[in-house]
């Protein structure tokens, strides 16, 4: 699951929520074409409860549909540049020919490292994320990296996100993009 990073290392203030909403499109062997919510609350100043659901297609294949949903803690350090998430869930694929359709569990560990410039309203991040992943056909391993880029306005912060993952003749190329409002009150 190369999916487009919608995040940066910061927490989410304590007590507050983020919500990012977007659209991803990947282009390889194992790329999809979808929609993506991230979904934050800070529990403390440095520890977020981060959930994630996508609705995709793989693109190389009709008639599918693939619905992931991760939750699990992102710890940021105490100067916000660098965070450590460890997402756990599960995805399910539908084909209607039932040769994919499966349930796969998926452990997500990711590590970021952002920072700014000059201009405090962009942030930049680098992401790295590994996958491992085990439905009936056995398990495997991928390797996920990107840059994302968050850039606040008034009220919205935009993401744009570029990612790309390997897992032996498998790859993919992901382009996404999102937006999210200033934290809810």
């Amino acid at each position: 699951m190369a999916l487009p990073e919608f995040q940066t290392a910061a927490s989410t203030p304590m007590g507050k929520q983020k919500l990012a909403v977007g659209g991803f499109s990947g282009r390889g062997l194992n790329a999809s074409t979808g929609g993506i919510a991230v979904y934050n609350i800070g529990l403390t100043e440095q520890l977020d409860l981060v959930s994630v659901t996508a609705v995709s297609r793989l693109n190389i294949e009709q008639n599918n549909i693939r619905v992931a949903t991760l939750i699990g803690p992102k710890w940021s350090n105490v100067n916000q540049k660098w965070a450590f998430s460890i997402p756990v869930g599960l995805e399910h694929s539908e084909t209607y020919n039932d040769i994919d359709a499966a349930n796969t569990f998926l452990l997500t560990p990711t590590l970021y490292k952002s920072w700014n410039f000059k201009n405090p309203k962009i942030a930049y991040t680098f992401f790295a994320r590994s996958e491992a992943a085990k439905n009936f056909r056995g398990k495997w391993f991928s390797l996920i990296g990107g840059y994302g880029q968050r850039y606040e306005t008034e009220k919205l912060n935009h993401f744009i996100s570029v990612s790309g993952t390997i897992n032996g003749p498998f790859y993919g190329v992901y382009f996404g993009y999102g937006i999210t409002l200033k934290p809810l009150r």
